[in-house]
């Protein structure tokens, strides 16, 4: 009888235990910085700038959950000129042109990082300031408008081509 006294006690200690990580994850996920409309889930949307005037590159990662191709065709902010853009690295000089949409294939996740697609936003109305948030709504073609906040970053590295 003892050894079943024993047995349940530490049952009841792993789960705690369980229950504990468990909590532990979900309040790490709820502090996440995501945003979800219909098919479409937006995970970590920043802007990253080297000086606060711009221009400054933004970035996310877009998971098209729908069982169509799905396009973000715009974007529209009241902080500064936003536009989808694309970067093309050749003999170590990146050129940056700017795309009508950015295509998301079905059942996938897209990137918009540096060196690849983005959204470039130049000519501010305000300075950036590390660690604030500016909302900005993306326009999809098929899941329509969602509101997103960009978490404000400054850039650490010189990869993230944010100048033309």
């Amino acid at each position: 009888m003892k050894y079943v006294c024993s047995q349940l006690k530490v049952i009841s200690m792993t789960r705690k235990f369980l229950v504990m990580i468990i909590f532990l994850s979900l309040l790490k996920v709820s502090h996440a910085h995501q945003f979800q409309e219909k098919h479409i889930n937006i995970n970590h949307p920043h802007i990253k700038f080297t000086i606060p005037s711009g221009p400054a590159a933004g970035y996310m990662k877009i998971v098209n959950m729908g069982y169509e191709i799905d396009r973000l065709i715009g974007i529209e902010v009241t902080f500064a000129d936003a536009e989808l853009h694309f970067t093309e690295v050749k003999d170590g000089i990146a050129k940056m042109t700017k795309v009508d949409h950015i295509e998301l294939p079905a059942q996938k996740a897209k990137s918009l990082k540096p060196g690849n697609h983005h959204i470039m936003f130049s000519n501010f109305k305000i300075d950036l300031i590390e660690g604030t948030n500016l909302e900005g709504i993306l326009i999809f073609e098929f899941a329509g408008q969602i509101s997103v906040f960009f978490e404000v970053e400054k850039q650490n590295s010189n990869l993230d081509f944010t100048e033309h």
